[in-house]
């Protein structure tokens, strides 16, 4: 509309306005209707008569009371005061029959200006002409494809949700940290507060994880721990859901039976929450339950409905998978470790002599390593000690350093000669008798009598360097060394080395393990390794042992071995 309506009697401009497939009406100055068109009555059902000289706001605005609401706030009548267009899209008119009907419309002024022998669009404002059109149709649509929208947006959020739970998840194997990243992350976005119970492999229960958007850790740190074990015939839904059941979605308390023990802790912890509603799905994976992941809302009126049920279930089938593969990650672990640490003998206490040993497995849990450490008693009196590692990290090359470890324990008992000899002979066994390939290694001999003085005759074939510390703080690398064992194209000598040992002195012997990374030069480490040794030499030797491992952080690229022997005073 132009907001210039001329007010002189047109047959054609009438007629015009008779066929126009909009409402059509018009007011005077005081917002009384003046004009109503036939397209106004099929709209509104108010037939010509009934509509003329009616006040427009009292006749097409109804209250709950069925009452007009205040009329200063029409925006119909706005432009009577303002003398300014305005338009609407979804204003409510009232049907002669009561009924709401949803219009668009465009209010235009009528300025006393525009009169016959006036200056158009001048003069006060004299009334309104009104536009207005059915706008249900368009509303329904515009409210279904803004409805359509929200909903793709959450599930866009909520399929972001998912792969980043996903991702999250599968960045640890660590089985607690695992649950607690799950509640963090499934609060608030898909409920007010979630726990997670464990099945414990003896047929316990142990709630390990829970969470609240409003409470505090403190608050519901009571909650978690050991639960009552699931009946043998569950009733309530949480026993339900870890005998094998599927999902169960509850409102209140869910019918649970504070009755049963398991229940009643259940109950208790929906009070804690103010739970008003809830969804308890399984966490399983391969067919086997692990526990349940319980979410729920605080607030009232939130429901689980079928979307929320599948992508909650989307979730707990993801971290059921997560969680198989940490318990599998655990046992393999544990198997390999056990392995491991049967193939490592016990020390010896020969004497005065103390000795300590540390075996650190690799952080992967198919790397069982081929390192190894020895000490033994020799018949002439001395101690033999031994550090090595055959190359490879899987369970042959474990076979393996078992092996090389016997035949050299056999040779270093029957040959009494000096290590180089008895490194040698090892050397030719291995080539005739052994699958083993490379390997480094120091055997050494820890020769002396009762009381002192003490040395070490050693020989290296290609190891790290042992480390000499003195009480003092005093460190010595014993650099001596040759080529490794079991490659028959390499030539060169394995010279023997004697070295006193001081009273109250360290020797530490170690694999590679300990020392090399990919992101540290070796030089650096072995700097890095003399200096904290320096720092610890007083400590009990245990203590010691314990210290280098925290202090050095391996980099768990491989398996660390570490022999120590502490010289008596």
């Amino acid at each position: 509309m132009t907001g210039q309506v001329s007010d002189r009697p047109d047959a054609i401009q009438d007629r015009l306005v008779e066929a126009m497939n909009s409402g059509v009406l018009a007011t005077d100055e005081s917002g009384r209707i003046t004009a109503w068109n036939p397209r106004a009555q099929q709209l509104l059902g108010y037939t010509r008569d009934e509509a003329l000289g009616k006040r427009l706001h009292g006749l097409l605005h109804r209250d709950a009371e069925d009452g007009a609401p205040p009329d200063g706030d029409c925006r119909l009548t706005r432009a009577l005061r303002t003398g300014a267009p305005d338009h609407g899209n979804a204003e409510r008119f009232v049907h002669r029959d009561g009924r709401p009907v949803t219009c668009s419309w465009s209010a235009a002024p009528i300025y006393a200006g525009d009169r016959a022998g006036a200056v158009p669009g001048t003069g006060p404002v004299a009334g309104l002409v009104i536009v207005f059109q059915d706008a249900a149709d368009r509303v329904a649509v515009e409210r279904e494809r803004r409805d359509r929208m929200a909903q793709a947006e959450r599930a866009n959020s909520r399929l972001a949700l998912v792969a980043e739970i996903t991702t999250v998840l599968s960045s640890t194997l660590n089985e607690a940290e695992l649950l607690r990243r799950l509640v963090r992350l499934v609060v608030p976005a898909l409920g007010d507060w979630a726990e997670v119970d464990l099945l414990v492999p003896d047929g316990r229960v142990e709630r390990v994880a829970a969470t609240h958007r409003d409470l505090s850790a403190a608050d519901i740190a009571d909650l978690e721990g050991p639960l009552p074990p699931v009946p043998r015939a569950p009733r309530g839904p949480l026993a339900q859901v870890l005998r094998g059941g599927t999902t169960v979605t509850v409102t209140g308390d869910g019918g649970i039976r504070p009755d049963e023990p398991l229940d009643a802790a259940q109950y208790e912890l929906f009070q804690v929450m103010d739970a008003h509603s809830a969804i308890i799905t399984p966490l399983a994976a391969r067919g086997e339950t692990y526990g349940a992941l319980t979410l729920g809302y605080s607030r009232p009126g939130h429901l689980y409905g079928p979307g929320d049920r599948l992508v909650v279930e989307d979730v707990a089938r993801r971290t059921g998978l997560v969680l198989a593969n940490a318990r599998l990650y655990a046992e393999q672990r544990n198997t390999s470790e056990a392995m491991q640490r049967n193939l490592l003998t016990a020390l010896p206490q020969p004497g005065e002599l103390r000795l300590e040993a540390r075996y650190v497995p690799a952080a992967r849990v198919s790397w069982v390593g081929g390192d190894w450490y020895d000490a033994f008693a020799l018949p002439d009196g001395a101690t033999g000690l031994v550090i090595g590692d055959i190359v490879g990290h899987d369970l042959p090359a474990a076979a393996r350093m078992a092996q090389v470890r016997n035949m050299l324990r056999a040779l270093a008992w029957d040959m009494a000669e000096p290590p180089s000899s008895v490194l040698a002979r090892l050397d030719g066994v291995m080539a005739a008798v052994s699958d083993a390939d490379l390997a480094t290694a120091v055997f050494g001999r820890v020769e002396g009598s009762p009381g002192g003085p003490w040395s070490l005759r050693w020989c290296n074939a290609g190891h790290p360097p042992p480390l000499l510390i003195t009480c003092d703080g005093g460190t010595h690398f014993l650099d001596e060394h040759g080529v490794l064992l079991g490659d028959p194209e390499l030539t060169g000598t394995r010279p023997d080395g004697i070295r006193a040992l001081p009273p109250q002195s360290t020797l530490l012997l170690y694999t590679d393990g300990l020392i090399e990374t990919r992101d540290a030069d070796l030089t650096d480490r072995l700097t890095s390794l003399r200096r904290h040794s320096a720092h610890l030499a007083r400590l009990p030797l245990p203590e010691l042992c314990d210290e280098i491992l925290e202090r050095i952080e391996p980099s768990g690229e491989d398996d660390v071995a570490l022999l120590a022997l502490r010289v008596p005073g």
